[in-house]
């Protein structure tokens, strides 16, 4: 079964993209009714044909319809909350062909199999998912990193617990070796070991540490132990020597910011596994209390979040305004990308609108206990990036899930948290955008926007002129397994938190949202020779040159110009109308393609359409297509 969404688009494409959508919650595909609130995605190629894209459910705990797992002796029922959907998709088509729950068994922090989610799940369900992250096996060189292909995902709630979803087996297990966070997401980094592995964490929380979890490979051991996910060390990012004369090392936001600016620090171990101290309580707020609730080490011997947060203060961390979203360099497994959503009502507004970092990490010491890390502002919000843009409003807010393309250019999507909200699109007027950023300058591109006109059928926006109230969250460049070259092809998906009505109501899916392709305009040349051209579903310019040519624009409002030779220009329903430039009557032929024949087309004026629908097909620029006969086409 092939299925797309017969609705709207809930974004504009800007720039040279276009938008694209493949779901819109209150659908159903195929027997699965995804719920809402749609956010980290990852993808990998399932067959030949398709391939698998998994989404997160940022749902709270209880929140949206109940769902069935594989207990140890039978179904078990899950009541509500985060969950993953997978949405298979067509590699030629772009349409889903199969959908439906990533899972089928969990394993809670102790590794059992969740059969009583209300004493196993630490809040009664899984609690909601945001950012995702689909990591292959070795995917820095032979035998380095993963042994498994992973998709990760973590509650972001503080406290929460990272899974791990073993794509092959359908297992999701928590993962508690990497501490506790209001996990907004992991990337993987090269260690260059491959006895090891590394994961930088963004904790989704005001004035959280930057984590590094690094782990220890057991190559005979269980799924968490053979990919070092059971074993490791878990260290806080702080920095070296000082700037400001009044402080040691510089802690925050109002100490270290400004475009363009560095930092060198190094990330120091805290000792957050204490097995011989599990269960103890300790007087960690320090106001000479121990409470019977104020635990410093869990069941498991793991430092609890007030725990592991004291420990890294007395590291002196440096404290983030809420760190967000981390992506690695494809060009350099030791690079990352940091978003920091900014907190006006931290460090005395230093980081209001949101600052995004490079993060460089060193582990060329790491046998030795020593790494460090360089962090450099690619752009402050609060200077608008050294003032390319006149005001703060105008350039990148609030910054939040992000993905680093194979192109080298960063991918960042906003999420309104400036204090007032109406700062956000106060003065600009723009609805939350989707940004391409240069990292090597710090130029930044709006390529998307939302647009708030496209309200599903049956559906009712509740708050329809507040800015930023809907978001795009979860990106990913997905070009490569479509064929396509980086940075052309992007899946991203949108939270719509005021849409609410017909199925989102009746059948518990929170509230409304999309996912979505987004795609780069290309422009196609084909030199000399015999070329055959394919764009895809941006509106894209394919200029056959010398040579007997076939272009085919594909889908979207394509320009085809055929150059010298006999050209085939190719034409199919529902792929948008095409406009042919240099089309010769006595010369070039058009390619009827997707069983489309001579008899089902009408002619008026430069317009081919189709009888049917009345779908004009293609514009060919200087010709009266009604002069036209069969004689003008072939069957392709």
């Amino acid at each position: 079964m092939a299925f797309d969404t017969s609705a709207a688009a809930m974004v504009t494409g800007q720039n040279g993209y276009v938008v694209d959508p493949v779901f819109t919650v209150g659908e159903t595909i195929d027997g699965y009714t995804p719920p809402g609130i749609l956010d980290g995605i990852g993808a990998y190629q399932l067959d030949d044909n398709t391939v698998r894209v998994i989404v997160n459910h940022e749902l709270a705990n209880g929140r949206g319809y109940s769902y069935q797992v594989d207990g140890t002796n039978g179904s078990v029922t899950i009541p509500g909350g985060a969950r993953l959907s997978y949405f298979d998709i067509d590699r030629q088509t772009l349409q889903i062909i199969d959908s439906g729950l990533a899972f089928d068994t969990i394993y809670d922090r102790a590794g059992n199999v969740v059969d009583d989610p209300a004493t196993q799940l630490d809040f009664g369900s899984l609690n909601r998912f945001c950012s995702g992250q689909l990591l292959e096996a070795h995917q820095f060189g032979n035998g380095i990193g993963l042994e498994d292909r992973i998709y990760l995902a973590g509650e972001e709630n503080s406290g929460g617990t990272e899974w791990a979803l073993d794509t092959t087996t359908g297992d999701l297990w928590a993962v508690p070796a990497m501490g506790y966070a209001a996990w907004e997401n992991v990337t993987e980094l090269n260690t260059g070991c491959t006895d090891k592995v590394a994961f930088l964490i963004g904790d989704d929380r005001a004035g959280a540490p930057l984590l590094l979890y690094v782990g220890d490979k057991n190559p005979d051991g269980n799924f968490l132990e053979r990919n070092g996910l059971s074993q490791g060390k878990l260290y806080v990012w702080v920095a070296d020597d000082p700037n400001c004369c009044h402080d040691a090392i510089e802690e925050d936001p109002s100490e270290f910011n400004g475009t363009g600016n560095s930092l060198a620090g190094k990330f120091v171990e805290i000792d957050y596994y204490r097995p011989d101290l599990k269960n103890s309580l300790e007087d960690i707020n320090g106001d000479g209390t121990i409470r019977a609730t104020e635990f410093a080490y869990d069941e498991n011997g793991y430092a609890t979040q007030a725990k592991q947060d004291a420990l890294a203060r007395a590291v002196s961390n440096f404290q983030f305004s809420r760190p967000e979203d981390v992506s690695t360099n494809p060009a350099d497994g030791t690079q990352a990308v940091l978003a920091s959503t900014g907190r006006a009502e931290l460090f005395g507004g230093a980081d209001t609108w949101g600052t995004t970092y490079l993060v460089d990490v060193d582990f060329e010491k790491l046998a030795q206990g020593q790494i460090t890390a360089q962090l450099k502002i690619l752009y402050d919000g609060n200077d608008a990036g050294a003032g390319q843009f006149s005001n703060p409003d105008q350039g990148l807010r609030s910054p939040d899930n992000l993905d680093w393309s194979e192109d080298g250019y960063i991918y960042i999507q906003e999420d309104r948290s400036t204090t007032p909200a109406t700062l956000f699109g106060g003065t600009s007027g723009e609805e939350a955008s989707i940004w391409q950023l240069d990292p090597s300058t710090g130029d930044l591109t709006r390529i998307a926007e939302i647009d708030r006109s496209a309200v599903p059928d049956g559906q009712t926006d509740s708050r329809p002129t507040d800015l930023g109230n809907w978001e795009t969250s979860g990106i990913l460049d997905v070009s490569s397994l479509f064929e396509q070259a980086p940075g052309t092809l992007f899946l991203f998906d949108v939270q719509a938190h005021s849409l609410t009505g017909d199925a989102i109501t009746s059948q518990n899916l929170v509230e409304g949202g999309q996912l979505a392709f987004l795609a780069a305009n290309q422009t196609l040349n084909g030199g000399n020779g015999q070329d055959e051209l394919t764009g895809f579903i941006g509106n894209d310019t394919l200029i056959g040159g010398n040579g007997r040519d076939t272009l085919h624009g594909g889908r979207g409002a394509d320009l085809l110009t055929g150059g010298n030779g006999r050209d085939t220009f190719v034409l199919a329903a529902q792929e948008g109308t095409d406009t042919i430039t240099d089309f010769g009557t006595g010369r070039d032929v058009i390619g009827l393609a997707g069983g489309l024949t001579f008899g089902d087309l009408n002619f008026s004026g430069n317009n081919i359409l189709l009888t049917s629908t009345n779908e004009v097909l293609a514009t060919l620029t200087g010709i009266d297509t009604t002069t036209l006969t069969s004689n003008n086409f072939v069957i392709v």
